[in-house]
């Protein structure tokens, strides 16, 4: 019997690492029978001063204080303890009272577990009943037959706005802070999966309430081969672990065969890009803006609504997965860095554009759009989209006909609703492409050093040719003249105003989408005007079509520095 009064070294029973949940598969509850812990006595009634991270070892024999470390004492007080597994000396996983939480790939070192509000006295021995810190991701990998390679997997990319990448969680209290959002990439080192076999891998992920949308999960098979899926996961609760299983196949992402400054990607499918080529990689005369960058890492600048699309962590031949999230259609733009994490300066950036609409189909109605006669040429014709670029409907008389606005000559688009990042003056082109979500107001051209050619173009009836900085997808490009015919020389007739916009003679709808003004960025004239810029120029301005209920101007010309349509034609 301990004397009252006494002081003793505290006596440990069981450890034990549980939690108890239904709706999800819970991690086992294991009884610790070797290994090391680290216990906390806080200030209490009785116990003027604390005791931080004591490291407890159990060999076998049961649990006991590591050799040559002071114990924990108690006394017939109660003693407020907590307690965490496994021990860590290591400033990087302890602060304080605090641990460090990263997402990673499971290891039992790192699987966390602590307990709060455990009491002890001198006059029993205490245990603790621990509960897991991580949530935990199991990945059952299955070779596909219809893929040849090994299947070495060397990277696994989870992604969402949501998921947390790190944390940190006071064990004092069990409170976690608010975390660090970012996708989380790892390194499963599977050198390979024999076809119609299944490896299994287990990621320790930080907890997160509530996610939103899907997760993307990206996967990087044999260094260059991409596979990319979702799972609806709705939660990451600490101590449960979430089965998924995955078939790895191939020819699963489609990967582009011409480079762009845009990529249209249908709702739920992905396009794999590269992202060491500028544009289409044309370079424009007297620039000094190379078509080729080495880029370290690639985010998502901005997205019309949240989730829309998601990216895998670049590969090593520098290309990324881009995936659409869901059935929603809509716009963002993504950027390569020249360093990692998305740091560093923006060396290029491309425009996103999700959509059902594929212009280049064999069974689209329309297949393409217009083909408008260049009467004025001699004959000739181009052929049009059917909307304006970055449009996600045709429907008259609604904002989702109106797509983006772009600056002439500029490869970057900015956004039909709302504000828009401004800065006062011209800017120079490297500048520019520093910065591809500021509007640049100008009473008269954007760039200091204007470049008649950026869209190809030259004067009216020169010849012209795609460039990096033409906005277009692959296959289209911004309309330049050809001869004394402007591409819309046909407009002049058959193009009546209805529904806020001009409907061509074969139904093809001009929204009025007004535009974005010169000197502030701001919308003006929407709802009564339309503008669509072509390449070409005359004198210092650019040239483009111009209309509104009571005029239509085919060959009209504007500042530079205005925001205006554009409406894509066939690159041919």
């Amino acid at each position: 019997m301990v004397e009252e009064g006494a002081s003793v070294p505290l006596q440990i029973g069981n450890i034990i690492n549980n939690i108890s949940f239904n709706d999800v598969s819970v991690r086992s509850t294991t009884e610790l029978t070797a290994g090391d812990i680290g216990i906390f006595r806080l200030e209490s009634t009785g116990y003027d001063e604390t005791r931080s991270n004591v490291q407890y070892t159990n060999s076998g024999d049961g649990w006991d204080v590591t050799s040559g470390t002071e114990p924990i004492y108690v006394t017939e007080k109660e003693a407020s303890l907590f307690a965490y597994s496994p021990y860590s000396s290591e400033e990087s996983t302890f602060t304080d009272e605090t641990l460090n939480l990263t997402s990673q790939i499971y290891t039992s070192s790192a699987d966390l577990c602590y307990q709060t509000g455990v009491t002890a006295t001198s006059e029993t021995p205490v245990s603790f009943t621990m509960n897991h810190a991580y949530a935990k991701l199991k990945f059952n990998l299955t070779h596909d037959d219809d893929y040849d390679g090994n299947c070495a997997v060397s990277g696994i990319s989870i992604a969402n706005d949501g998921i947390l990448s790190s944390n940190t969680l006071d064990i004092s209290t069990g409170t976690y802070g608010s975390g660090t959002a970012g996708t989380v990439a790892v390194n499963p080192g599977i050198s390979s999966i024999p076809i119609d076999s299944t490896e299994t891998i287990y990621v320790l992920m930080v907890p997160v309430t509530t996610l939103s949308g899907y997760i993307t999960l990206t996967f990087t098979i044999d260094k260059n081969d991409i596979f990319t899926t979702t799972s609806k996961i709705t939660s990451l609760t600490a101590g449960k672990e979430y089965t998924i299983d995955i078939t790895l196949r191939s020819d699963v992402v489609p990967e582009v065969a011409e480079t762009a400054n845009c990529y249209m990607i249908a709702p739920y499918n992905s396009l794999k890009i590269p992202v060491n080529v500028r544009g289409n990689g044309v370079e424009v005369e007297s620039t000094g803006i190379s078509a080729s960058i080495s880029p370290l890492s690639v985010g998502i600048l901005w997205e019309t609504s949240p989730e829309l699309i998601s990216l895998s962590t670049m590969s090593s031949d520098e290309k990324v997965t881009i995936t659409a999230n869901s059935a929603t259609s809509g716009n963002a733009v993504i950027a390569a860095y020249s360093g990692e994490n998305q740091t560093g300066e923006i060396l290029w950036s491309w425009h996103i554009w999700v959509t059902d609409y594929d212009p280049d189909s064999d069974t689209d109605t329309p297949l393409n759009g217009t083909t408008y006669p260049l009467t004025n040429d001699g004959g000739g014709s181009y052929v049009f989209m059917d909307r304006n670029l970055g449009a996600t409907t045709v429907t008259p008389n609604t904002v989702s006909t109106y797509g983006l606005y772009y600056q002439w000559g500029r490869k970057d688009p900015f956004k039909t609703e709302g504000t828009v990042t401004t800065a006062a003056g011209s800017s120079s082109l490297a500048n520019a492409i520093l910065n591809p979500s500021t509007f640049y107001t100008n009473s008269y051209d954007w760039c200091s050093t204007p470049n008649d050619a950026f869209w190809g173009g030259a004067l009216i009836g020169s010849p012209s040719v795609k460039t990096m900085f033409d906005p277009s997808p692959a296959g289209w490009r911004v309309p330049n003249w050809k001869g004394s015919a402007s591409p819309w020389t046909a407009f002049t007739t058959d193009f009546s105003w209805t529904n806020f916009g001009r409907t061509y003679t074969d139904g093809s709808f001009y929204p009025a989408a007004g535009c974005r003004g010169n000197d502030t960025g701001a919308l003006l004239s929407v709802g009564y005007y339309g503008y669509c810029w072509s390449g070409s120029h005359n004198g210092s301005k650019g040239c483009n079509l111009n209309f509104s209920s009571s005029h239509v101007s085919p060959a009209y010309d504007d500042d530079r520095a205005f925001g205006f349509s554009v409406r894509c034609v066939q690159d041919k």
